[in-house]
């Protein structure tokens, strides 16, 4: 006879732990030894699920999603990993820390740049209020510039509508930049290695010192009067935008052991984190994630910010910025998280406000920042080369051709004609009739061409709706040259439209004149030689051009070549292909803007490219290894 077996789970309310007497008792001994408990667990023989992975010794195709931008991310994973398998091995162990932007979809993506700004203007009004402040009570001895955590300091003073978040007293500005209120981690940093803002609030020293290393409700929960006060306070506080603030309120110290910060720190659950996890699992190495601003913390303690940089702050400007985060986040492991949550204990025992900047750990070796300094100035940045042929082969709109006259279109007589346009409208006859009919409307194209105003032919009869004007004075020979004609069911070009992006430049050296010379392809052109429209099948790039001339090279966007300038040679990339002028942009190769134009070089398709400049063309993999 078979047995029915029905469950049913319960949820208790808060305060109460999911875990028996039994399981406790068995996993206190070892948190008291100082685990966390992801580690107690095994210890005390709970180990977590084991799931069968097939291992693999490169990785495959990542999963697909429906967002481009975390699909891009896992390609770009797998070239790297695979890259780095091959050139040293299967790793035995993965640190993973994963950008923001691919951490959100669209609609908190855009929430967080509302965020940002909201944030960057109550900094502006920090500095001012904090300078207002130094002027009229010298006595505090303010600075003269207010730091990071005095500007943090107003916001959440700001947030709390001026009031201390345990107390509800109100705090003056003068009380708010002295040694009466503290910055209090809402989960003690000891319990959860937060120093986000959502884990901060003000308060006065006196409340802080008697919540200790607790958290609120733990602290202040067992007076009903006073934790009614709190939470009456909390909802006066700004609903949604410090929703995760207000939640911490209510945690308990089970509910913070249960959630299990520090370890969340190794395995980060958020969307893109999750998948990487998954996706590296199958190498069988051991993977985990950190977190931002432990990197970002750690960067600043163990002064790696001024590497790049002549100020201590990280420089996005240059790419291997990314380099020196790896180096750090490869420095984090379990035992690190485990050492600076007993660092931080001792010290919020020691002090009621901790300051993470107060915390101090020693770098791995002594040698670490001067071993960073000498491998990335050795690093070459590699980028991903455009030899794709993507994009528009053409632009959307065309022009006509009239012989003697130039490419001509037509331009609507409407409130966006301009007065420039009279002078190019082609037809004697009708400019003047144009150019009559504004002058009566005081040269307002809004009032001569507006709802209800008609412009007549010499007949009298016909409504001139459409002028045609002169785009660019030109020959049919070198129009042939800079775009394609359409041609209607007779053949006959009716449209002449312009090419769209250029696909590479072909350098070639004639060998009679001895020139050189640049013939630039379009996508189009590219296009056409891939599917042998017009011609035979062959690649994108042509090397044979006639027995007259001799192949030099091909440049492709983000091609990496060499440029000798005053004896030295520089690394760039291929910025820009402008066919008009016969040049092409570099910029340094590990610039990471585009405004700085002292890292900008502009060169000409001529012999003193490889004379004077001796450019060099690199190939390299992902890993920015000459091949």
């Amino acid at each position: 006879m078979g047995v029915a077996v029905s469950l049913s789970l319960l949820e208790f309310e808060k305060g109460h732990s999911n875990l028996s007497t039994k399981a406790i008792n068995k996993l206190l001994p070892f948190l008291l030894e100082g685990q966390i408990y992801s580690d107690a667990r095994v210890s005390a023989g709970y180990d977590y699920e084991k799931i069968e992975i097939d291992l693999t010794e490169t990785l495959g195709a990542p999963p697909e999603t429906a967002n481009p931008i975390v699909n891009k991310g896992l390609h770009e994973l797998k070239r790297v990993v695979n890259a780095v398998i091959k050139e040293y091995g299967k790793p035995d162990v993965i640190r993973v820390e994963m950008a923001r932007d691919l951490e959100m979809n669209t609609k908190r993506y855009k929430s967080s740049i509302a965020q940002q700004s909201k944030n960057e203007k109550a900094n502006k009004e920090a500095e001012e209020k904090y300078a207002q402040m130094g002027r009229q009570n010298p006595h505090l001895q303010l600075s003269k510039y207010p730091s990071r955590s005095d500007k943090i300091r107003y916001r959440l003073w700001q947030d709390q509508r001026e009031r201390c978040a345990y107390s509800q007293k109100s705090i003056s500005m003068s009380q708010l930049f002295s040694a009466e209120v503290d910055v209090d981690h809402i989960i003690p940093y000891s319990q959860s290695l937060d120093d986000s803002y959502m884990n901060k609030v003000v308060c006065l020293a006196g409340e802080n010192k008697y919540k200790g290393q607790r958290t609120p409700i733990d602290a202040f929960g067992g007076s009903e009067d006073k934790w009614v006060q709190i939470t009456q306070s909390l909802k006066a506080w700004e609903k949604g935008q410090l929703e995760s603030k207000v939640d911490r309120f209510y945690m308990t110290a089970e509910d913070v052991l249960d959630r299990d910060f520090i370890s969340s720190q190794l395995n980060d659950t958020r969307y893109i984190s999750t998948l990487a996890l998954g996706y590296l699992q199958q190498l069988g190495s051991d993977i985990t994630t950190t977190k931002g601003f432990i990197v970002s913390w750690l960067r600043k303690q163990w002064g790696l910010n001024n590497i790049l940089h002549e100020m201590d702050h990280k420089n996005r400007g240059d790419h291997r910025h990314h380099a020196i985060d790896a180096i750090v986040i490869a420095c984090i492991d379990r035992g690190f998280h485990k050492r600076l949550a007993g660092i931080a204990n001792q010290v919020e025992k020691q002090s009621p406000e901790l300051r993470v900047s107060d915390l101090h750990v020693d770098e791995p070796w002594s040698s670490l920042r001067s071993d960073i300094e000498n491998c990335v100035n050795e690093i070459i940045v590699s980028h991903a080369f455009q030899r794709k042929i993507s994009g528009a082969l053409h632009e959307e709109t065309g022009a006509g051709f009239i012989d003697g006259v130039g490419t001509v279109y037509r331009v609507n007589l409407d409130s966006g004609f301009k007065l420039t346009q009279i002078k190019k409208i082609i037809d004697d006859d009708v400019r003047s009739l144009v150019e009559s009919h504004l002058v009566a409307y005081n040269n307002d194209p809004k009032q001569a061409f507006g709802e209800g105003v008609e412009l007549l032919h010499k007949d009298g009869k016909t409504k001139i709706k459409r002028v045609r004007i002169v785009q660019s004075k030109t020959t049919f020979a070198k129009l042939k040259q800079s775009k394609f004609g359409v041609m209607d069911k007779a053949g006959d070009v009716f449209r002449w439209m312009a090419y769209g992006n250029t696909h590479h430049v072909e350098i070639l050296l004639d060998k009679q004149s001895k020139k050189v010379i640049g013939k630039f392809i379009t996508a189009m052109e590219a296009s056409h030689r891939v599917k042998g429209l017009g011609q035979a099948k062959g690649p994108a790039v042509q090397i044979f051009h006639g027995e007259n001339y001799e192949f030099i090279m091909a440049l492709h966007i983000n091609d990496l070549v060499t440029i000798k300038n005053n004896g030295m040679i520089y690394y760039y990339r291929v910025q820009k292909l402008d066919s008009g002028i016969n040049r092409i942009m570099f910029r340094i190769h590990n610039a990471a803007t585009l405004d700085d134009q002292s890292q900008e070089k502009h060169l000409t398709i001529n012999s003193t490219l490889f004379g004077t400049h001796d450019l060099t063309k690199l190939n390299t993999n992902v890993l920015g290894k000459t091949l």
